[in-house]
């Protein structure tokens, strides 16, 4: 019986899309990626469900010739049945509307309440009968059934057709006859031949049985399905090659066709559209034939017992024939491997063989051609079976129009409006993949990148998203790892400036430097060899000399970081079998090797110690480092052409220990090491190698710098970043280290030991004793043949009394206070009256005295204008009082003309409390703060001008923004100021200047002195000496810059002032650095954080203030100690 059923549609966001048949209760529904699928999972379900309803009920399901969805809003109230109190309901609800000719009514079927079906007259009444409907479900149910059925206003209505089996009260098979009945057949019974089945029939019963299908929806994903939803990726540049495939499939039943081709030169585009043409005809045409995609893997996931795996592959191949679906294969080479083990050579190419052979399957397949030459060495009948097309990769011209349409995709499935690309960001990235990724082909390598690339943000404008050269080298450098430098997104880097940054991460060891830059101006230039690694080095020399560091700093130099470092320990590779772990083997083909390259080509990839393989490992490395490609246990190639393949070894080292005066030169060393390395391996494998690079064993200058290294490892790791600790390392306890810690023999490693034990276990019983929360500066420094440690504890400042806060001040507080500091103020000015003045008054007291008399004329003026009783101030406003009509012969010549002529009236407009507040209020805070300074200068004027000094100083690794946010953060308009920065030369010489000059290329800046003169000025600075914390973005995280800001007296407005005073002031932390050393004390006096924040805004703890904002910093802190004085 042919049902046909309303079938209703919503999309959920994202991909996600729902769909239910509301004729049926409880409804059936389903949410799921496909609404194919959801077609076809509700269609088994209307099968299973209508055969089993009552015969009465079958007229209910035919489809009514008048059917419609409405939106429907609802606003009313009901009744809650268990609460017994009355609710609103508000809202939409989507509803269907049904009439068939004879009726005169309309049948309302909510869709997500198919219970709550009702009859109406005319549609016009449908929104009240609706809430009469609802109100009355509510008294029957409960409440809360009503909250799935509101609509989300984006349903749609579809038809869901069916073929299913009629209701009946009649058995399903008839009974069988008895034995003896069935035996007396006569022969012409028995040779009657059965009816033949007519294509309808065939296609009706293959449509039937398709949606039951149960082995191939447990391994296979139906790709008809997605080209129905317009899912699949359209194929360019291909004509040709897609209508031979869609031929081929379409001729007969029985086919067999495999397109071979590189990786990324578009076969599964291809098959996509080759799968979306075939389903359109098949849809236009009334048949279907689904194409299943599968992989051979999915066979044999989870099957655990003998016999499970090839009971599932006999399951799918039943159901293949019995529907007529296609089987699309994206890894021929897949099905021949799946299913092996060591004892038993049993494939899933063998179950399909046969039918293959007889025309029972249609097979499409896809495969590299290395992926296809394995296939015909293990199954030579099973590759004889297909028909080869070859799908050649695309050369950059020809994969623009590619790009173009997948462009156009793009935009059409975007959320977030057009997309463009400009002309030179689409000629960047083909040349960027052209020159860098050469173990995919075109076009697949460019779309993959064009896409990585639009998922980005971009740049909006007018509702467009603009993609431009920066965007695209940007993704390609998210891709590969490698530097701006290397992309050509930055100038390219000479060999002087790249061996000095790799000189500054590998010491001692010039030869090895130069080899390795090498490797990198090689690819810089885009000169890498097309068929191998882009460079095979062998690091040859005595233990712990740097030969795994230099392949560390290659991997962050060329490819962004360690994490790039593909590193094997070939100690664990002495056995023939153990190779197997590198690449393979037929039961478990990802080896480890073959993996990591798969995962991310673009690496170092490191053979620590290579001469204690077994030799069958060099054997399996031959074509790794003749070729660059690997082959695993599965058959597939791995390229390996974008690494760098670094081995190390230690052959040859004893020997040259042993010979006297053998490293005097860099040559004898190479010669040595050379003939070592030619004695011990094989011809052709030492062939392979690029270059043999001979390690010098480290002097003490060499040790030096790795200790430095080291140590700067050792304070960045977590416990120390995240402890709230700060350690100093007095460069003398360094060259300490190297000197007892020395021995040749061993290299850099007894060093790193000695350092673990001699800084990294104090520190760590250090920070085992303080909190979680606690702050400290640690200095380390020797004493003796000993190390010493200093402790200063870094206690953040305990807050001060709040004052009251001047935004919560109601009119009459405001009144009060300027009242105060008016009579403040006249205190002032009488004592200066009746004080004598003296003959000679310098030009500061005669600068107080006048700003006395200037805040006394402010303080009158916002008495008498802000605080003045009145209600209204006056204004002149158009107000149309009268509209005057006159002659105008200006306006129309030669007939008369009317002319509206505004009149201006003056209206008093009130003025409220809350705006003579908000005016009023920050001119009575800043002359308070200014008369609280200004009298505080006046009590200090006998004194004389105070000279402070502020030396901002960085500790540990803090930068120079720090520097200048703390100085920034002084209040240096409290009087006249003076900056000077000391800046440190590359080649170590120091000098003072002013921040405002240029500052050379490689000059670091160590501190900032400001210097600043006014009466009174100590008072006032003083809170500010101690720490700041400052914020700053260092890599991807925030972390504290620890700044000492230190007072000193006398001024240092000019260069040899603040010099003389810096070294000074140096001299005498020095003999307090002495000191401790000298004396058994751990702990030295506790020092306060008084400033933190970012650098963008720094506060003071303890008042919550910035101190930029000087005055009102400095009546803050006079204001604090009048308080404490009182």
């Amino acid at each position: 019986m042919d049902l046909k059923l309303p079938l209703v549609v919503c999309p959920l966001g994202g991909r996600l899309v729902q769909a239910w048949v509301p004729a049926f209760w409880p409804r059936l529904s389903g949410v799921g990626p496909s609404l194919s699928t959801l077609r076809d999972e509700l269609a088994l379900a209307v099968m299973e469900r209508f055969e089993k309803e009552p015969v009465a009920n079958v007229a209910a399901y035919q489809l009514p010739p008048h059917l419609a969805l409405r939106h429907v809003n609802v606003d009313t109230e009901a009744r809650d049945r268990e609460k017994n109190k009355r609710v609103v309901l508000q809202g939409r609800m989507a509803v269907l509307l049904e009439k068939w000719p004879r009726d005169e009514f309309w049948v309302v079927t909510p869709t997500r309440l198919p219970a709550a079906r009702f009859a109406l007259g005319h549609p016009d009444a449908l929104p009240q009968a609706l809430a009469r409907r609802l109100a009355a479900w509510c008294l029957e149910h409960d409440l809360e059934n009503l909250d799935e059925a509101w609509s989300t206003g984006h349903e749609r209505l579809e038809l869901l057709e069916v073929d299913a089996y009629a209701p009946t009260v009649l058995p399903r098979t008839p009974p069988k006859p008895p034995t003896a009945a069935r035996r007396r057949k006569t022969t012409a019974e028995k040779k009657k031949e059965p009816t033949p089945e007519t294509p309808e029939q065939r296609e009706a019963r293959r449509n039937r049985r398709r949606l039951s299908l149960v082995e191939l929806r447990a391994v296979a994903r139906n790709l008809s399905h997605g080209a129905r939803d317009g899912a699949l990726e359209h194929c360019f540049g291909r004509e040709a090659l897609v209508r031979e495939v869609v031929d081929a499939l379409e001729g007969r039943e029985g086919a067999a066709v495999i397109l071979v081709g590189p990786s990324g030169s578009g076969k599964t585009a291809l098959v996509h559209e080759a799968v979306s043409r075939l389903t359109a005809r098949q849809d236009a045409a009334g048949t279907r034939r689904d194409v299943w995609r599968v992989d051979g893997n999915q066979f044999i996931a989870g099957m655990m017992y003998v016999g499970q795996w090839e009971a599932r592959a006999r399951g799918v191949v039943q159901e293949l024939v019995e529907v007529g679906d296609l089987l699309y294969v994206d890894d021929l080479a897949s099905l021949v491997y799946a299913g092996r083990t060591h004892s038993e050579r049993t494939n899933v190419a063998q179950f399909l063989e046969p039918h293959l052979a007889r025309g029972e399957l249609t097979v499409l397949a896809e495969s590299t051609p290395e992926r296809f030459e394995r296939v015909r060495e293990e199954a030579p009948t099973f590759a004889s079976l297909f028909r080869v097309v070859h799908v050649p990769a695309l050369d950059a011209r020809a994969t623009l129009p590619a790009l173009l349409g997948t462009l156009r995709e793009l935009e059409a499935a975007s959320h977030a409006g057009a997309v463009r690309l400009s002309p030179l960001a689409l000629e960047t990235l083909l040349d960027l993949q052209q020159r860098f990724v050469a173990h995919e082909a075109f076009p697949g390598k460019a779309v993959r990148l064009l896409r990585r690339v639009v998922s980005r943000p971009g740049t909006q404008e007018n509702g467009v998203r603009r993609f431009t050269q920066e965007d695209v080298t940007s993704a390609m450098r998210e891709q590969t790892g490698l530097p701006d430098f290397v992309l050509g997104s930055a100038p390219p880097k000479t060999r002087d400036a790249l061996e000095r940054e790799l000189a500054a991460q590998v010491a001692g060891q010039p030869e090895a430097v130069s080899a390795v830059v090498d490797a990198i101006l090689t690819l810089q230039r885009s000169l890498q060899p097309p068929d191998k690694p882009l460079a095979t080095y062998l690091f040859v020399g005595p233990t712990g000399v740097g030969k795994t560091e230099t392949a560390k700093a290659l991997a962050r130099t060329l490819f962004g970081g360690e994490g790039r470092l593909v590193r094997f320990d070939m100690s664990e590779f002495v056995s023939a079998s153990s190779i197997t772990r590198l690449l393979g083997m037929p039961g478990a083909p990802d080896g480890e090797l073959t993996t990591a390259l798969r995962t991310q080509p673009f690496c170092v990839v490191l053979f620590d110690e290579v001469e204690k393989a077994h030799p069958r490992v060099f054997d399996a490395l031959l074509q790794f480092l003749g070729e660059g490609r690997l082959t695993d246990g599965a058959g597939r190639t791995v390229d390996a052409r974008q690494a760098v393949v670094v081995l190390t070894s230690n052959l040859g080292v004893r020997e040259a220990a042993a010979r006297t005066g053998f490293h005097r030169t860099a040559d004898s060393a190479e010669a040595h090491y050379l003939s070592s390395v030619r004695a011990f391996f094989r011809p052709e494998f030492f062939n392979r190698l690029d270059r043999v690079v001979p390690f010098r064993p480290l002097t003490p200058t060499a040790l030096r710098v790795v200790v430095e290294h080291a140590l700067e490892s050792l304070l960045s790791r977590r416990g120390i970043r995240r402890g709230n600790v700060l350690v100093e390392v007095e460069p003398a306890l360094l060259d300490l280290l190297v000197e007892q810690a020395y021995d040749p023999r061993y290299g850099a490693r007894p060093l790193k030991r000695a350092l673990e034990r001699r800084l990294t276990v104090p520190l760590a019983h250090h920070l085992v004793r303080r909190g979680a929360e606690d702050l400290a500066r640690v200095e380390l420094f020797p004493r003796g043949d000993d190390m010493g440690l200093s402790v200063e504890l870094m206690a953040r400042e305990s807050a001060w009394a709040p004052e009251p806060d001047p935004a919560v001040w109601t009119l009459a507080d405001v009144s009060r206070v300027l009242e105060e500091t008016a009579s403040r103020l006249d205190a002032l000015s009488a004592g200066e009256a009746a004080r004598p003045r003296a003959p000679a008054a310098n030009a500061e007291a005669l600068e107080l005295l006048e700003r006395l008399e200037r805040l006394r004329v402010e303080a009158v003026d916002i008495r008498e204008t802000d605080l003045a009783e009145r209600d209204f101030v006056e204004t002149e406003e158009a107000v149309p009082k009268e509209v005057e009509r006159a002659y105008d012969w200006r306006r129309n010549p030669g007939r008369g003309g009317l002319r509206a002529r505004p009149t201006y009236a003056s209206v008093p407009l009130p003025v409220s409390r809350e705006e003579r507040l908000r005016r009023c209020r920050p001119r009575v805070v800043n002359l308070r703060d200014e008369v609280d300074w200004l009298a505080h200068q006046l009590a200090c004027r006998e004194r004389g001008p105070d000279v402070r000094t502020m030396l901002i100083e960085g500790l540990g690794d803090a930068p120079v923004s720090a520097l200048e946010a703390v100085a920034r953060a002084l209040p240096q308009a409290l009087g006249r100021a003076a900056v000077h920065e000391e800046r440190v030369e590359p080649e170590g010489r120091i000098a003072w200047a002013p921040p405002g000059s240029q500052r050379p290329v490689g000059v670091r800046v160590r501190r900032i002195a400001v210097s600043l003169t006014a009466f009174g000025l100590a008072e006032v600075l003083a809170p500010l000496e101690g720490y700041a914390l400052v914020e700053t973005l260092r890599g991807d995280l925030v972390r504290p810059a620890p700044v000492r800001v230190e007072l000193m007296d006398g001024d240092v407005g000019l260069m040899d002032d603040v010099s003389g005073a810096v070294a000074a002031r140096d001299a005498v932390r020095a003999a307090e650095r002495e000191a401790r050393r000298a004396g058994t004390a751990r702990e030295q006096r506790p020092g306060r954080v008084v400033v933190e924040g970012s650098e963008s805004g720094l506060l003071h703890l303890a008042s919550r203030r910035t101190p930029s904002e000087a005055l009102a910093w400095a009546g803050c802190v006079l204001r604090r100690a009048t308080r404490k004085e009182g």
